[in-house]
C-alpha cells in the first residue's frame, strides 16, 4: 500500500472509507464527496509547502479560486470502500495553474481522475493575483504528466439542434442556500457538482432515471463567482439534454431586472446509464 502524504513524484496521497453520506441513492460515490476530498488532499499538500488556506489567507489576502474543473469516471465505488487520492500541481506558476487528482480503489485500479484550473483571488479586491514562489511553494512535478487534457469541443447549452440527435430544452430556478458557500464566502466548487448532479436527474426521462444513470463526464467552467450575499436569490438553470447521445449542458444565470444577466457558470457533461 502507498503511504499517505508526500510522495517522492511530487504527489500527495490520502485515503478515505466512504460512509453513508458520501453515496447516493443508488450507493454511489457522490461527485460532491469526490470534489471534497480532492480538495482537501489538495490542501494538505498546500499546507505542507507552507502555501495553505491560513498561510493565504493570513499573510496576504488571498484564497485559491477554482476557474475550471473536469472529471472523468469509470467507475463509482460505494458504501464501506476505501478510496486513494493521488493529487499534484503542474510543475509552472501561471495566473491561472492547474492540479490533477485521481481515485483509485482498494485494489490499485483507477476510477476516475479530475483536472483543474485555480487562480489566486484577493480576498479585498476581489480580483485575481499572480503566483510568485515566495507566495505559491510547489514540489517538484517536472517528471509527471496531466491524466488527461482538458476537454476543447466545449459545446454549449445553448447549441442548435440537430435532428440526428434531438435535444430537450429545460429551464428551472433554482437560488443557492446558506449550505451552498463555505469559508471563502463564496459557493463551493464541490457544490456546482451537486447542483450538476440534481439537474441532470430532474431532467432524465422517467425510463433513463429508472435506469440508474451515473455521470461519466462532467466539466464546469466558472465565469463569475456566487457570493454569499446572493443566498436565497433565484439563479435560471437553462440548458438542453440530448437523450441519443447522453449529453447534459446548461448555463447558471443570474436574470437582472434592472442590470444586464449574469452567467456564473456553465456546465457540460455526459452519463451513461
Amino acid at each position: 500500500m502507498i503511504r499517505e502524504g508526500k510522495q517522492d513524484n511530487g504527489k500527495y496521497t490520502r485515503y478515505f472509507r466512504l460512509g453513508a453520506t458520501e453515496v447516493d441513492l443508488c450507493n454511489r460515490l457522490r461527485l460532491q464527496a469526490l470534489l471534497g476530498f480532492f480538495q482537501e488532499t489538495a490542501g494538505d499538500q498546500c499546507q505542507e509547502f507552507g502555501s495553505g488556506w491560513a498561510d493565504l489567507w493570513n499573510k496576504h489576502g488571498l484564497c485559491y479560486v477554482v476557474v475550471r474543473l473536469e472529471v472523468r469516471m469509470r467507475r463509482y465505488p460505494g458504501t464501506g470502500e476505501t478510496v486513494r487520492i493521488d493529487t499534484w500541481p503542474e510543475n509552472k506558476l501561471r495566473l491561472i495553474f492547474s492540479r490533477y487528482g485521481e481515485i483509485y480503489d482498494e485494489r490499485g485500479e483507477l476510477l476516475g481522475a479530475i483536472a483543474s484550473q485555480w487562480a489566486l483571488l484577493d480576498v479585498k479586491a476581489r480580483h485575481f493575483v499572480r503566483p510568485t514562489p515566495e507566495i505559491v511553494a510547489m514540489p517538484d512535478t517536472s517528471t509527471l504528466s496531466a491524466p488527461f487534457e482538458l476537454s476543447k469541443d466545449h459545446y454549449r447549452a445553448v447549441d442548435n439542434d440537430d435532428a440526428a440527435d434531438p435535444c430537450r430544452p429545460f429551464s428551472f430556478d433554482r437560488a443557492p442556500v446558506y449550505s451552498d458557500f463555505d469559508y471563502n464566502r463564496h459557493m463551493n466548487n464541490a457544490r456546482y457538482a451537486e447542483w450538476a448532479s440534481d439537474t441532470l436527474f430532474r431532467v432524465l426521462s422517467d425510463d433513463d432515471r429508472a435506469l440508474e444513470p451515473h455521470i461519466t463526464r462532467l466539466d464546469i467552467k466558472f465565469r463569475a463567482e456566487i457570493p454569499a450575499a446572493m443566498a436565497g436569490q433565484p439563479i435560471s438553470i437553462t440548458g438542453n439534454i440530448w437523450d441519443n447521445s447522453r449529453r447534459f449542458a446548461f448555463e447558471g444565470i443570474a436574470r437582472g431586472d434592472n442590470a444586464p444577466d449574469v452567467v456564473h457558470f456553465e456546465v457540460t457533461g455526459e452519463y451513461g446509464v
